[in-house]
């Protein structure tokens, strides 16, 4: 493979992590395994411990916060 090759293949797999982070994100699923997290993880390995994501909030549990 060339080097041009080698950079669209990586590109590729790039897209792909963030079209799964993307979905994940969209299905409530913002940390732990099969997450937006642990993609974004997969996408760059020097972004572990840096990211802090709080899971989503359901619009139910919203209601029941106090209002003030």
């Amino acid at each position: 493979m060339t080097e041009t090759d080698n950079a669209i293949h990586q590109l590729q797999q790039q897209q792909a992590l963030t079209i799964q982070a993307l979905a994940a994100l969209l299905q409530g699923r913002a940390v732990g395994a099969d997450s937006m997290e642990a993609f974004l993880y997969a996408i760059d390995p020097g972004l572990q411990g840096t990211l802090a994501l709080d899971p989503p909030v359901a619009e139910s549990q919203l209601e029941e916060l106090p209002k003030g």
